[in-house]
């Protein structure tokens, strides 16, 4: 993910500065940008770095900055290609760790271990039934608004959803594109 720096940096700007709610929407105004690329891991950062700003705003924390670097960090483990590599789709494991940083886990700590992992899981079976691989824009929309309700129900955030969907500004420049097969089309 070192490639993608400047759109972390960005995004990190843009997050800090947010007030919004939702998740969602915040994840569309830094997907859309010019410094974000239409495909691959940087997304594995972006995902949860929303879901973070998002629940600082909801909760009033402090600990975003912190929270980001750890995020950053911690996706920079997860390699371009992961969905077809390792099984699991990196949006997926970017709510993950969000998730993880807000419950503070730990590999021995019992609390939140399975919160994280059954997320995750619900997660990935969403993005599985969509039907295809290499679109992690599709993927990216599908894991936050599924984990926004995972983040309210466990957090006791009030996360919302967007009234709609968007309109894929990058479909044309995917040849595995589902066209009118995907909700974002």
């Amino acid at each position: 993910m070192e490639a993608s720096k400047r759109t972390v940096d960005w995004a990190n700007t843009v997050c800090l500065a947010s007030d919004s709610l939702c998740p969602a929407d915040l994840l569309e105004e830094v997907m859309s940008a010019p410094e974000c690329a239409p495909f691959g891991p940087v997304h594995h950062y972006l995902v949860g770095a929303t879901l973070l700003a998002c629940t600082r705003n909801a909760m009033g924390t402090e600990a975003l900055p912190a929270q980001l670097a750890e995020l950053e960090r911690r996706s920079n483990a997860v390699p371009g290609g992961v969905c077809a590599h390792w099984g699991i789709c990196g949006a997926a494991i970017s709510c993950g760790m969000a998730l993880s940083v807000l419950l503070e886990n730990a590999p021995l700590k019992p609390e939140g271990w399975s919160d994280a992992q059954l997320m995750v899981a619900d997660i990935a079976e969403k993005i599985a039934k969509a039907g295809a691989p290499r679109c992690c824009k599709r993927d990216s929309r599908i894991a936050v608004r599924v984990a926004t309700g995972w983040f309210n129900k466990l957090l006791g955030t009030d996360l919302v959803l967007p009234g709609g969907n968007p309109t894929c500004g990058v479909s044309s420049r995917n040849e595995a594109c589902l066209t009118t097969g995907c909700p974002y089309f």
